[in-house]
Formats: structure tokens, sequence, C-alpha cells
């Protein structure tokens, strides 16, 4: 239904009485946005959902994920799967594309061996120092080298140094995983006797934990006993994915 422009006319001037007369059309119809705008409330800017980062899971039960960051590494891994397979325990392996790399074969026998894949960026750098390129370009790169060495898309990422935040969290988002941070922390990345490693996670360990080990030299001598402990304490080890859906059920 169209109107003609007196009709237009007439209806402003019933609801700005003497207005369009004097000041013409343009003029009352500013007016009558002015007066719109004047009766609307203020626009509330909607609240942006913050992305949950999992540090842990609370269950009752005595079960926890073993995780191990910046692997593989020849001569490490090698000792913590063979530790692994002894005491028939799964784990999660972090690894950089670098170090997939430098090292495919070793990256597919932690998967073949039942294990499963975390992403830990291309190249360990620290991403709250990187520009949003640089951080895409981590992301994508060792994705890139998951997909075409060894055939798998991690569902988990976990930040080198912890550090992520809100806004490089939804690119990992829109890549489809997660962020997994931990609860007990293994401290294994500085030189020390392996026992040391051993009591650290003993004395932080609880139901639903998620440990973080790295693929050092500590961690390596000292696996095989932090097992036994942990089993002698009734742990049970899952994969971070299964942890996670512990929390689900």
């Amino acid at each position: 239904m169209s109107i003609t422009r007196g009709q237009f006319l007439r209806s402003l001037g019933k609801s700005l009485p003497g207005l369009v007369a004097s000041t013409g059309v343009a003029t009352a119809a500013e007016a009558i946005f002015r007066r719109v705008a004047q009766a609307s409330p203020p626009m509330t800017p909607l609240p942006i959902e913050r992305i949950p980062f999992l540090h842990k899971v609370q269950t009752e039960e005595h079960v926890i994920a073993l995780t191990f960051n910046d692997g593989p590494v020849s001569g490490i891994t090698e000792r913590l799967l063979d530790a692994l397979a002894a005491h028939k325990s799964p784990a999660t392996f972090f690894m950089s594309g670098d170090k997939v790399v430098a090292a495919p074969d070793l990256a597919r026998r932690v998967l073949a061996e039942g294990h499963e894949l975390g992403h830990h960026t291309q190249s360990g750098r620290k991403l709250t120092e990187l520009p949003d390129l640089q951080v895409d370009d981590e992301l994508d790169r060792a994705e890139a080298v998951f997909r075409d060495e060894l055939g798998a898309q991690a569902a988990w990422f976990r930040p080198p140094f912890g550090a992520l935040r809100q806004d490089q969290a939804r690119r990992v988002q829109l890549r489809r995983m997660r962020v997994a941070l931990w609860s007990v922390d293994a401290e294994d990345w500085r030189p020390q006797p392996g026992p040391e490693v051993t009591q650290r996670i003993l004395e932080q360990i609880h139901p639903g934990a998620i440990v973080v080990c790295h693929e050092a030299p500590a961690s390596a001598e000292s696996l095989g006993d932090t097992l036994t402990r942990l089993r002698d304490a009734n742990y049970r080890l899952l994969t971070l994915s299964e942890l996670a859906r512990r929390a689900a059920a």
C-alpha cells in the first residue's frame, strides 16, 4: 500500500502540529526520530560469555589425568611410554608441531599405544606476547603437522606457560578445541632428583586432578615409582577426555 506526499504530510502534521508547515518534512522527520530516541532506554551491551579453562574435574572417584607437555623428545618419551605400558596407564601428551616434525615416529608411537594427543602450539612460544596473526600461525601450523604426520586432530589445547587471554581462547574454540590447564604441578621442568617429582605429585593429588608434567629427565626417571604410588593410593589414570566425561555424566 502506497501513500501520497500529501497524506504523509498530513500524518506528520497530526503527530507534530504546526511543525511540518513551519520547518519542512526533513526537519519534522528528524524531530520524530529524536522523540523516539529520547523515549527508548539506552542499549546495554550483551555480556560475552567467558570460555572456561579446565583445571580439574569435580568427582569423588579416585580418577586423575596425567598429562605431559613439550614432546616428543627422543630419549625421554620412550621411557615415559615404557613406564605407562608397564602400569597399563593412559596419558595425554601435549605435543608441539616442531617436535613432532623432528620425531614423527615417536609421536606415532604415542598414539599407537593408546594415549591422547593434545595441542601445545607449533613452537612453544608464549601466546600472550604474540600478535593475533602469529597466534593463528602457531595454532594452524601445528594442526597441519598433526593432520599430515599423525592423521589426528587434538581435542584439547594447552597454552605454553599456561598463558592465554580470553580473546585468544576464542581462536582456540573456533578450531574445535577446549583449553586444559592443571590443578597439580609436578614442576619437573627444572633439574632435580626424580623422587622429588614423585613426592610433589603425591602431596597435591586429589580426585579429579589434572597433573601437568613435562617430557623431562626428572619425570622419565620418576614415572614408574609415581605410578606405583598412585596405584597404592587407589588412584586410576584416565585420558583427559575420559576424565572430562566424568564431569559431564
